[in-house]
Order: structure tokens, then C-alpha cells, then sequence
């Protein structure tokens, strides 16, 4: 995200984590970790890796990667990640401190379970 002053500044690696809601295990652990081309800032890859926690046969963690898009609509941005069972569209919040998935204070009382807070990245 943009850290203001006169000349446009980003972060080229912003990561992000938090934990998820699960049906057939306690939680998720998401670590999410998004790329810019350091030059330009534009979108690059992400790395997502989530784990089920005390899920049937112990925990369990899957790992994706692929491309991700800026998109703003009106005074909102998303973060679109094309993951391995369709997009997912993340709402960028607190000048880019979180990210929720959007859509879901719609559909559940417990929206602040389906947050990410940004991390240091991991170098």
C-alpha cells in the first residue's frame, strides 16, 4: 500500500495472517504473502499457506500460489487471488493493516473471524 509523500512508495512483499473459522477442525492458520514487481509496484504472485488445525488425522496444511489484481471499486479496494477453487476477493481495510474477506459481513455475525492482519514478511 501506499505510504504517502510525494513520490508513490510501496511495499514489494506484504504479508498478512490471522486465523479462519473451520468446519471439521478447531481453526485455520492463514499466512498470506503478496508480491509486487519492484519497480513498478504492480501486482505480482501470492503464496498462501493454510493449515486446519486438530483436524481428523492431525493437522493439515495446503499451500497455493499463483497471480493476484488490485481492484477498485469507489472508495473500496480488493485484493483478487486467483486460488485453486476460484477467486477469492479480499477488502482492504485500516489503510491496508487487514484484509477481509469480502462479502462475508453480509453473511455472518462473526465477520471479524475471517480477517488477516499484516505481519513483518519473512526474509
Amino acid at each position: 500500500m501506499s505510504k504517502g509523500g510525494d513520490e508513490a512508495s510501496f511495499d514489494s512483499i506484504e504479508r498478512f495472517v490471522g486465523t479462519l473459522p473451520c468446519a471439521d477442525c478447531r481453526v485455520i492458520r492463514a499466512d498470506l504473502t503478496l508480491h509486487r514487481d519492484p519497480e513498478t509496484g504492480q501486482p505480482g504472485q501470492y503464496f498462501l499457506q493454510q493449515t486446519h488445525v486438530d483436524a481428523i488425522g492431525g493437522d493439515s496444511t495446503s499451500t497455493w500460489w499463483g497471480d493476484w489484481r488490485l481492484v477498485s471499486s469507489g472508495t473500496d479496494t480488493h485484493y483478487h487471488i486467483e486460488g485453486p477453487s476460484g477467486p477469492m476477493v479480499l477488502r482492504v481495510e485500516e489503510e491496508g493493516q487487514r484484509l477481509g474477506w469480502a462479502g462475508v459481513r453480509e453473511l455472518s455475525d462473526r465477520a471479524d473471524s475471517y480477517e488477516l492482519w499484516r505481519a513483518e514478511p519473512l526474509r
